[in-house]
């Protein structure tokens, strides 16, 4: 688990192309590889236990995950949410756009 594992976290910031964006369900864009190893790191110090499911769906050629996600914040406190990731990715099958968008 990438909360607990520096190596399972550096792994998923290698997914990523270089001129990649992503853009977080709080508002926040990260738009160089610097800010993205931040976001990622940041969020996997700040939720230490995690549980998802997810469904991915390919239509014209956008990927979209439906998740749920369970999990335990740095300070104790549960939480449960719903959402969608939509990514695109370059001819490298790198990702080059990530959306997440949570839902009620």
């Amino acid at each position: 688990m990438a909360s607990r594992d520096n190596q399972a976290c550096r792994e998923i910031i290698t997914l990523f192309a270089d001129n990649a964006v992503v853009k977080g369900a709080n508002g926040m864009i990260a738009a160089t590889p610097t800010e993205i190893t931040t976001f990622f790191e940041n969020f996997f110090q700040d939720n230490q236990s995690l549980r998802h499911l997810c469904q991915v769906v390919i239509t014209d050629g956008v990927y979209q995950a439906e998740w749920a996600v369970a999990g335990c914040k740095r300070n104790g406190k549960l939480f449960a949410f719903h959402g969608f990731d939509t990514y695109e990715f370059d001819q490298n099958n790198k990702i080059t756009f990530l959306q997440v968008e949570i839902r009620q």
